[in-house]
């Protein structure tokens, strides 16, 4: 890595540049890569090496997306739980009012809405 890319990364910095235009956070560091012309690695280290504090506010650790990725997959089985839980209820109310049909002798029987 040559030095030009520390330097415009460090100028970079200086000019609040790596904060997005609302004020809300950091671009990510593939936005900022893309900005100075390098490659999203080098971004990610000279920002470790150099500007550690900013490193630390603006970019998660490998830690905090793992914990992210953790609850997200959490959220996603029980949303998934529910929804079998629902499409479960549902099924046995159609067969419910299917057998029941049978047996008053009206078979007039319908599908199930899918969804």
């Amino acid at each position: 890595m040559t030095s030009r890319h520390r330097t415009a990364i460090a100028a970079y910095v200086a000019a609040k540049r790596h904060l997005r235009v609302g004020g809300e956070g950091a671009k990510t560091v593939k936005q900022m890569a893309k900005e100075i012309g390098t490659d999203p690695n080098t971004v990610r280290r000279w920002l470790r090496r150099d500007h550690w504090d900013l490193w630390t506010q603006h970019w998660p650790s490998v830690n905090e997306l793992w914990e992210e990725a953790q609850r997200d997959k959490a959220r996603e089985g029980k949303l998934r739980s529910l929804a079998d839980a629902r499409a479960g209820r549902e099924l046995v109310a159609f067969l419910d009012r299917s057998l029941q049909e049978l047996l008053n002798g009206t078979s007039a029987v319908v599908e199930p809405r899918a969804e």
